[in-house]
């Protein structure tokens, strides 16, 4: 009787163990095993049933990304390139070059500064003298080797006297250093204006204050 018994518990035994129990909660031996497990994935991996293991997985227009199915990302087209601002010099200005599509400053570092070129005048006088000759053919060198669209002389005066005759001061300045520059061979618009006394740089009562003010100034423009 206990050989029966025996017999009968060894077949039993063999027969649970030739049919395994079914995979649960998402585990998997094969792909098979996720057939049945809605919600897990249809793919084993690593003994889990997972969305996908390749981009062959998933459908048209995704690509497997951690073993899930993403949308692939959308190509954005680089932005055009920015129209160059020239191709020759000649489309530049006066002064300036083009250099890798763009229009640079040609000019001589010593010709950039207007306010390096400004004149002194001797008290009351309207003349070109002293250190101004030298300066205004200095200019007029800049002037000739890259043109101005424009240049604008202001003349200036120091605070003695009375204002309409600053002014006129002023003016017979700006006048006298315009003509000097024509008579270098500058060419092109220029012109003159007068501030009288009205913009000193300085208001000491000094004789070193005054002469800072006799002056005249340039605006050139490019």
């Amino acid at each position: 009787m206990r050989r029966v018994l025996v017999l009968a518990l060894s077949t039993a035994a063999m027969i649970l163990t030739a049919c395994p129990s079914p995979p649960k909660n998402g585990e998997c031996k094969s792909s098979a095993d996720c057939a049945s497990q809605a919600g897990f994935g249809k793919v084993c991996v690593s003994g889990k049933c997972a969305e996908c293991a390749a981009d062959t997985d998933c459908q048209a227009g995704f690509t497997c990304t951690a073993n899930r199915c993403e949308p692939k990302p959308v190509a954005v087209a680089p932005p055009p390139a920015p129209k160059p601002e020239c191709v020759s010099d000649g489309e530049c200005g006066s002064g300036q070059g083009c250099q890798a599509g763009k229009c640079v400053s040609t000019l001589d570092p010593a010709c950039a500064d207007a306010a390096a070129f400004t004149v002194h005048f001797a008290f009351d006088q309207a003349t070109i003298a002293g250190d101004a000759p030298g300066t205004l053919q200095k200019l007029a060198g800049c002037l000739q080797k890259a043109p101005a669209r424009r240049v604008v002389v202001d003349g200036h005066c120091d605070d003695r006297g009375t204002e309409a005759y600053n002014l006129a001061l002023g003016k017979r300045r700006a006048e006298a250093v315009k003509k000097y520059l024509v008579d270098l061979g500058v060419t092109g618009p220029m012109e003159t204006n007068t501030y009288g006394k009205d913009r000193p740089l300085c208001r000491e009562e000094t004789e070193s204050c005054w002469a800072r003010n006799r002056r005249a100034e340039f605006k050139v423009e490019r």
